[in-house]
């Protein structure tokens, strides 16, 4: 088994950062110390900063853009700005600049409202933008590197729905570079339970709606898939050819079917959610495959009973679940497992 584990990297290099200082006077960053800390970096080409008054908890901070002629290590920033939050800079120079000084779009919206006056301050040649249809692709292809939705995509920059045949592409190539060669812990989740309990609603709240992929169409399943680490196989009844099902619960590199172009599994979360209790599924193959069932069993980590939206029983293994007490609360078939 290939162990290769795809890991975050926590120290990820820069040239275009934003820098966040939250109350700068109570962690003694003054503009005169910011200014020596980026100005300390040999690779420093430019900077402009400014000072704001949040709008909703009032909190005082200032706003950072620097940009370097060579990368620059998370942690040698940290060093120098250990209470700031610290950020890769996605999106144009001229977008960057224009959220500091809060012109543009900015201007006249709620946040260009939440500047202090005279607060403003640059160092360097202020860098301009690359021209054309290069810069647009330049800027999808870190926004999709980033990790961005295609919506998110659009939001940034509008411009870019001119490309938006090409998201997919990228992000396809971007993902299989990433997972082909990784193994993927996968977390696999069964959750039952009376229609209307809140299994599904419990999923997409515990993780946010944004970050969940929702299978409902077990015909084309993947076809609108884009790289979410968590995903959700609604009502399922049996719903996937068993193999096929193995396949998508194991950790192994994959690639997923889809009609305009496969998709690479990035996941590391999957949710089974059914109104059949777990022995219910497949069974055929239960009584008449038991190495195939029980490959299928192993592939789940935990089980989730919602008896109503009230109470919610959790077993932490299948085990745990096949040799429960409770066997009065709920239809049982007695597992041998």
């Amino acid at each position: 088994m290939n162990n290769n584990k795809n890991k975050v990297n926590k120290n990820p290099q820069f040239t275009k950062v934003q820098i966040t200082q939250n109350n700068p006077l109570e962690f003694d960053m003054s503009h005169d110390k910011i200014s020596k800390a980026l100005r300390d970096l040999k690779s420093l080409q430019y900077y402009i900063m400014g000072d704001e008054i949040g709008g909703k908890d009032g909190t005082y901070h200032t706003h950072i853009y620097a940009v370097f002629s060579a990368p620059v290590r998370f942690s040698t920033l940290k060093k120098r700005f250990p209470s700031a939050h610290i950020e890769k800079a996605i999106s144009t120079h001229s977008s960057n600049i224009a959220y500091v000084e809060k012109s543009g779009k900015w201007a006249h919206s709620e946040k260009g409202l939440t500047t202090v006056p005279n607060t403003l301050e640059e160092y360097g040649t202020r860098p301009t933008d690359s021209n054309g249809s290069n810069a647009l692709l330049c800027e999808l292809y870190e926004l999709i590197k980033d990790g961005k939705s295609n919506f998110e995509i659009l939001e940034a920059n509008a411009d870019l729905i001119k490309y938006f045949d090409k998201f997919d592409r990228i992000r396809l190539t971007l993902n299989t570079e990433k997972y082909k060669k990784c193994w993927r812990d996968l977390e696999v989740t069964y959750i039952f339970g009376k229609t209307g309990a809140g299994k599904s609603r419990f999923v997409m709240e515990t993780y946010g709606y944004e970050n969940v992929f929702r299978v409902t169409d077990y015909t084309h399943a993947w076809d609108t898939y884009e790289g979410q680490d968590i995903v959700v196989l609604e009502e399922y009844a049996s719903s996937f050819q068993i193999q096929k099902l193995l396949n998508y619960l194991d950790g192994y590199p994959l690639k997923l079917e889809a009609r305009y172009s496969d998709k690479t599994a990035c996941y590391t979360k999957v949710f089974i959610i059914s109104n059949l209790n777990l022995e219910e599924q497949y069974p055929n193959i239960r009584d008449e495959q038991r190495e195939v069932w029980n490959a299928f069993l192993r592939r789940i980590n935990k089980v989730i009973y919602f008896k109503d939206s009230d109470t919610i029983i959790h077993y932490d293994s299948v085990s745990e679940y096949f040799h429960r007490d409770n066997a009065t609360d709920q239809p049982i078939i007695k597992m041998d497992f």
